[in-house]
């Protein structure tokens, strides 16, 4: 009776998500750019990664589809900064100034390149018992392509420098209502954040230990994935954290409303540590829920694996991953010998391919993106910052060009 009673209940969702479906197609994992990193004193330029999220991203969107909220107005849509006039700024990185609104405004600081912050994040991924049906076309199941994912990015290069962790839902794997359907069993993590270049056989032999069975409880588990990340952000000033929630299909333990994902997303989005949740899809799923996901999460869309090589484009959504975080988060950089930092007067100037240089409004939070429609960025912390992130819309004009850092400018101030 209870299995009946799982089964009703996913048809019952199901039919709920056709009743809203709409035209917007999740998309395969593609290659972007990778973010700039590096500081410079010099012009020069760099190609930062697109955004990771649009204007609607911030407050997220409902399960219908609807973008909206912190981040102004359609999810995807990039909002330009204010045109500055040139102005001579010491240091190099010349290519705009700051706004002369008078003399006692004109700026006289150190404009420097911004280094993208590092990435933590924390995999929370799917081990029902459909990742033990076969990839599309091949001989291997779900979760063995995952695991030789797992195995093949924690050995690539570019993931070296990158920390990162992993988690499993369910936790019996047998449909235990008592142990799967606690968020707090989550926020422990198989493999704790660390260096993937230190902990990448552990994230891989964590996977051997783990075999598919059970149901799909990821309310409980995306809220306990980012309970955890959110405490390892508060220990990790000066770092982007985030969460990649990897599953095959609708959430059927717990809580079957897919609605409720999102809400978990968007808590932790708009939570003061702003975790971030992308969304990686295996094999035959929702696309429209899980784009409704990543929305409310801060991230724009879900990325979708190729049911014919799950290994290759999980690798691909990881890398995907990590350049649209970098994009997002700026390390604020220290003042030069002989300078202290004045927090007050710290400008954020973008420089595209071609074009003028615009400046970056400053705001006070994630929650005052809603009323700018120039973007803005904000500081991790307003009494001592380590971090500077731009709102979702902003995030994604970033795209080929320079984001520099001015020290000693006054900044144009957009809604508080």
């Amino acid at each position: 009776m209870r299995k009946r009673s799982r089964l009703v209940a996913l048809l019952a969702v199901l039919v709920a998500s056709l009743v809203g479906c709409s035209e917007d197609e999740g998309s395969t994992v593609g290659r972007s750019p990778r973010a700039s990193a590096g500081m410079q004193s010099t012009s020069g330029g760099s190609a930062p990664a697109g955004g990771a999220a649009g204007r609607g991203a911030a407050a997220g969107a409902p399960s219908s589809g609807n973008a909206g909220g912190a981040g102004g107005t359609a999810s995807g849509e990039a909002c330009p900064g204010l045109p500055i006039a040139t102005a001579g700024v010491s240091g190099g990185g010349g290519e705009g100034g700051a706004p002369l609104e008078s003399d006692a405004d004109a700026c006289n600081g150190v404009s420097v390149e911004a280094e993208a912050v590092p990435v933590d994040l924390f995999v929370i991924m799917d081990r029902s018992q459909s990742m033990a049906e076969a990839v599309h076309g091949g001989s291997m199941t779900r979760w063995e392509a995952l695991r030789g994912a797992v195995q093949s990015f924690s050995e690539s290069p570019g993931a070296a420098g990158i920390r990162a962790g992993i988690g499993f839902f369910s936790r019996s794997g047998g449909g235990d209502d008592a142990k799967d359907c606690d968020p707090d069993a989550y926020a422990a993590p198989s493999v704790p954040i660390g260096l993937v270049s230190d902990i990448g056989p552990d994230m891989v032999a964590a996977m051997d230990d783990v075999s598919p069975g059970g149901f799909t409880p990821t309310v409980p588990a995306l809220q306990g994935a980012i309970s955890y990340a959110r405490g390892w952000a508060q220990d990790s000033p000066g770092r982007a954290t985030l969460v990649v929630l990897v599953t095959d299909g609708f959430p059927t333990q717990c809580v079957n409303d897919p609605d409720q994902i999102s809400q978990a997303a968007r808590a932790g989005y708009e939570s003061a540590e702003h975790i971030r949740t992308f969304v990686i899809g295996v094999g035959d799923v929702a696309k429209l829920n899980l784009d409704n996901y990543a929305r409310a999460g801060g991230t724009k869309k879900a990325y979708l694996t190729d049911q014919g090589d799950v290994t290759r484009t999980f690798v691909d959504a990881l890398n995907n991953i990590t350049s649209r975080a970098l994009a997002c988060d700026y390390q604020l950089p220290p003042a030069p010998d002989g300078m202290k930092l004045d927090r007050e007067r710290v400008q954020v100037v973008y420089t595209p391919s071609s074009g003028g240089a615009e400046e970056i409004p400053s705001i006070s939070s994630l929650g005052a993106c809603a009323k700018n429609q120039n973007g803005g960025w904000y500081y991790d912390d307003a009494t001592n910052p380590s971090k500077i992130t731009v709102c979702p819309c902003t995030c994604a004009r970033f795209q080929a060009g320079r984001v520099d850092v001015r020290l000693g400018c006054k900044p144009r101030l957009g809604l508080r």
